[in-house]
């Protein structure tokens, strides 16, 4: 008995750990994998951030449908994209929605249009000091300096739909084709206007008791859509359409992300396109 014991105390003293041979193989393993994972990183940042816009631009789809169907208006209060002049786009803007909007000044009809379905207040743009730098954003939530009442003759942002097709046409606006009765198309965009708004913090979709208790912040899937350097919330389309005797109907087209450099503003669908195309070049 003695002996075994001996045995097992011989064996059970003879090593414990790793030698260093283990020890550089467990090493060189984990540099592998860690140089995969920072690999696949940045592309997997991208596509963490095309999933929220689909899933967010989705979610203001339904709350603004929603409002519509319950109360027959829609939200009021956005973001004007202007700057605190309230007359020019401002300078900070996604390069192609800058390259993409143009300033659009509202007639009567268009305000009585606008006004039918609940719009009639926006806020125009100011750059914030924040530590020293300049941050991105509308005005503080509450707050009335910069808020202005749509009147005749004021300024909004408007959507110019010949360079916006010439990018893709991703939003897939089709408010200014008609359809006649023998199946074809007449291209309306004459008397057909797309106003673009941006969804701030003082929008009356947001706050204690609403359906969404802050505005969704737009994170660019590039670094050139840095949301501490350009507009950082969504955005929703409306068009105005003229019906030929001058008087004004106002739509709801849909929300959107503001986009990149390459495109422009983007719905849901372009989202979730260019996710599935990462997932495929993931392998």
């Amino acid at each position: 008995m003695r002996c075994c014991q001996g045995e097992v105390h011989r064996f059970a003293g003879r090593r414990r750990g790793l030698t260093l041979m283990e020890l550089v193989v467990v090493l060189t393993i984990l540099v592998v994998l860690g140089g995969l994972v920072i690999a696949a990183f940045p592309n997997l940042l991208k596509r963490t951030h095309l999933a929220t816009h689909a899933d967010t631009i989705a979610n203001l789809n339904n709350i603004w449908n929603q409002s519509h169907a319950m109360n027959s208006r829609y939200p009021d209060v956005y973001d004007s994209l202007l700057d605190n002049t309230g007359t020019t786009l401002h300078t900070r803007l996604v390069p192609k929605l800058s390259d993409q909007c143009t300033t659009y000044t509202l007639t009567a009809n268009d305000v009585t249009a606008l006004r039918s379905i609940g719009i009639t207040r926006v806020v125009d743009l100011a750059a914030v000091p924040a530590g020293g730098s300049v941050t991105y954003d509308a005005a503080p939530l509450d707050s009335t300096a910069l808020i202005r009442v749509l009147a005749t003759g004021g300024v909004v942002a408007r959507l110019d739909l010949t360079a916006h097709e010439a990018a893709g046409n991703s939003l897939k606006l089709k408010r200014h084709l008609i359809r006649n009765s023998d199946g074809s198309t007449t291209d309306n965009r004459a008397k057909t206007v797309y106003l673009v708004f941006g969804v701030g913090a003082n929008s009356t979709a947001v706050g204690t008791g609403k359906r969404m208790q802050e505005a969704p912040v737009h994170f660019g899937g590039d670094s050139g859509s840095n949301p501490t350097d350009y507009y950082q919330r969504y955005l929703v389309i409306f068009s105005l359409v003229d019906d030929g005797s001058g008087a004004k109907t106002a739509y709801f087209e849909g929300a959107a992300a503001p986009g990149n450099a390459t495109e422009g503003p983007t719905g849901a669908e372009e989202s979730i396109r260019e996710y599935h195309e990462g997932a495929r070049s993931d392998g």
